[in-house]
């Protein structure tokens, strides 16, 4: 909820959505690798690295908000019938290994890639940026009962209308990932996601994992059951697949599985010529989105919001998460096509066709999650200019028809006394 104030006060956020991020290393660490900076907030990931060391990989089975809608799809999407439960074993889960590399060794080369796969950037973007669009024009057109307006736009949403001129885009990559499903259960937790692969890597060295016991009769229907392919009921057991969602242990029949203390280690099967790939892949994509870098100062719409860092140290920051552009109240902010370049997509641009910024807010720098953009205060925030307006004199009434109109002067938050409302 954001809490407008009244004018000339300082705007504040109900809500602290950029929280989401400190239980996740996976953008710490990304982000550390691109800018060589850390927040002293993000050491909380830490804690989520020792409970994996510890536990396994529970994070995605437990915790993760984009999983649990992945789990949730690929059971809408088996109950319809569309398509058949298959936990057969297959190799697209390395994918996720590799996706990983490239991102970190991007990182390490200075472009922060992360926020495109990071699972709760994703999450964040896909309801700030295309879901609370299509609730708003839901109840544009009376889709939406009346009786939930106060609840869902003023406690929970901010505010009641939305526009992104990438909506459409940042849609499409959040139905494609939700609708893969439809292919196989959790095909984005098991194949794609980055997140999901540095937790595996880690729990290969977990105190405690799934173990069989002697009264195994090797009947095969934990291996049925397990939405992962991680095989629990073989000597191959992937604990680093394992998700810990349990239904191994619920379906045996003779009681066989547990979760305890185990020394032993499941290794990646991941091929070093793959690795190579990957970071090959990523010194040449790296090198052609800096080719492609817009420089700011040559381009007139690349206006980043109040407080952003440096071109070259925002880029590396910032994570498109689309935070800021989802508390900005007047819609000022929108997600960039290539006003920066391809390496600038989907990061957080000002666009006055949309909106204005407002002179008494700073919710973006509040609600940035990487320091991307700074957290202003308010005094701090009015002496950035953002730009210069101009008047066309033609349209404006005291030049073009002689006419008195002081309505710019009287709107004008700065009481400067250099806008004149006479006629000449």
């Amino acid at each position: 909820m954001i809490d407008l104030g009244k004018f000339g006060e300082e705007f504040s956020l109900k809500g602290g959505i950029k929280y989401i991020f400190i239980i996740d290393p996976f953008i710490t660490i990304s982000t550390f690798f691109a800018s060589h900076k850390f927040e002293l907030i993000y050491s909380f990931s830490i804690l989520f690295i020792l409970l994996t060391l510890v536990l396994g990989r529970f994070f995605c089975g437990w915790v993760c908000p984009f999983g649990t809608m992945h789990h949730f799809f690929s059971f809408i999407f088996e109950k319809i019938g569309l398509y058949k439960k298959d936990n057969s074993l297959q190799n697209f889960y390395k994918w996720k290994y590799y996706i990983l590399f490239f991102i970190l060794f991007g990182a390490i080369l200075g472009v922060n890639l992360s926020g495109y796969f990071d699972p709760l950037s994703i999450i964040v973007k896909g309801f700030g940026i295309f879901l609370l669009p299509v609730v708003s024009l839901l109840y544009k057109y009376q889709f939406l009962p009346y009786g939930i307006k106060d609840i869902l736009f003023y406690y929970i949403l901010g505010r009641e209308e939305f526009y992104y001129s990438q909506a459409f885009m940042v849609g499409l990559f959040f139905l494609i990932l939700l609708i893969l499903n439809s292919y196989r259960q959790r095909f984005w937790c098991i194949s794609l996601c980055p997140l999901g692969a540095f937790y595996g890597f880690l729990s290969k060295y977990s105190l405690f994992k799934i173990n069989r016991k002697d009264s195994c009769n090797n009947c095969g229907i934990c291996n049925t059951h397990c939405t992962v392919s991680a095989n629990p009921g073989l000597d191959s057991f992937k604990s680093s697949e394992c998700m810990l969602l349990f239904d191994c242990i619920d379906k045996c029949p003779r009681g066989s599985l547990g979760f305890s203390i185990s020394t032993k280690k499941s290794d990646v099967d991941i091929r070093r010529r793959s690795v190579v790939i990957s970071s090959a892949s990523a010194i040449a994509a790296v090198g052609l989105m800096k080719i492609s870098l817009m420089e700011p100062a040559k381009n007139q719409y690349l206006i980043r919001p109040p407080g952003s860092k440096p071109e070259g140290d925002f880029l590396a920051l910032c994570i498109r998460c689309g935070g800021c552009m989802k508390v900005c109240p007047e819609n000022f902010l929108q997600p960039a096509f290539l006003e920066a370049g391809l390496i600038g997509l989907w990061t957080p641009v000002g666009n006055p066709k949309f909106g204005y910024c407002i002179y008494n807010c700073n919710l973006c720098g509040q609600v940035c999650p990487t320091g991307a953009i700074s957290k202003l205060t308010l005094n701090e925030k009015k002496k950035i200019v953002i730009g210069t307006a101009f008047f066309d004199k033609d349209r404006c009434l005291p030049h073009a028809y002689n006419v008195n109109c002081m309505v710019c002067e009287e709107h004008c938050p700065t009481s400067c006394n250099k806008i004149s409302g006479k006629g000449t």
